[in-house]
């Protein structure tokens, strides 16, 4: 129980992270850019995770699989999160910045 609470302690620190970090990369005029480069870094890097852990295991659970990518997954649906307010919220804010 104390490895699942670790995991979703981390996937949580992993969505507030990233998602912070996007909504200052949303400053920037194209920050769809590095958006989009962070939602494939974290595809890849799941499928490769995932890879890993059913080749090196071939009995893995699905438990042991969803705990596994849990923290890329909050990673990416953070970048998505930060990619919808840098469309919606954030074009008001860099003209306030922009004088």
């Amino acid at each position: 129980m104390a490895e699942i609470n670790l995991s979703v302690s981390y996937s949580l620190a992993v969505f507030l992270v990233v998602l912070i970090s996007g909504c200052i990369v949303n400053l920037l005029k194209q920050h769809f850019i590095f958006q989009l480069t962070g939602v494939a870094f974290f595809f890849v890097f799941g499928m490769i995770k995932t890879f890993q852990l059913l080749n090196d295991h071939a009995e893995v659970t699905i438990k042991e699989l969803y705990f596994t990518i849990l923290p890329l997954m909050s990673g990416l649906s953070a970048c998505l999160i930060s990619m919808i307010a840098g469309f919606w919220l954030f074009p008001s804010i860099r003209k306030m910045f922009k004088g």
